[in-house]
């Protein structure tokens, strides 16, 4: 499957809010700062901020040749020279299948080419497996836990913190 970047419509959203079932799903995509039920209103201020020659905020729709099959966003701070990497999800019909290898690929590549980025970072919780998993193929290094961060019914979630420096991501990048 060949991958693509496109930036994220309002068009898409409809799409991509039926990959999202439950509360559980929208907090494990998106934290504590989405809405649920999800609310088209909160994507388009998202989208808003992809704009102009210097955004805050990229964000993302995935496509292989026919149909968006993944998101994800890059809040940026050039004073800080970072890109949070964040609500990254994959079409629940592709989940399972080696995707998440080839879309950190080009994840990784869309924030390193600016040239003033040299650190990208996430938060994961803790019982995401296999995204923790993707990320470490993918060269991110484990920074530590915050402890009990987010309830949610009964359960209260720890969530990780994972970065990749520019020099990692540089000799990383060569090898694969």
């Amino acid at each position: 499957m060949k991958l693509t970047l496109r930036k994220f419509e309002a068009r898409d959203i409809a799409e991509l809010f039926r990959w999202f079932e439950t509360e559980r799903d929208v907090l494990q995509w998106a934290g504590a700062n989405m809405s649920w039920p999800l609310k088209r209103s909160e994507m388009k201020a998202l989208i808003r901020q992809h704009s102009g020659t210097a955004p805050a905020r990229e964000v993302w729709a995935v496509n292989d040749s026919e149909a968006m099959v993944g998101h994800f966003q890059l809040g940026l701070n050039r004073r800080l020279r970072t890109a949070g990497l964040g609500r990254i999800a994959i079409d629940p019909a592709l989940r399972g299948q080696g995707l998440g290898s080839t879309l950190m690929k080009h994840i990784l590549a869309q924030a390193f080419s600016h040239a003033w980025v040299h650190r990208v970072d996430l938060m994961v919780y803790d019982h995401n497996h296999s995204a923790i998993a993707a990320y470490k193929r993918a060269g991110f290094t484990s920074e530590g836990t915050r402890r009990e961060t987010t309830p949610i019914s009964d359960e209260i979630w720890d969530t990780h913190m994972m970065s990749i420096l520019r020099p990692e991501y540089e000799v990383f990048d060569k090898r694969t």
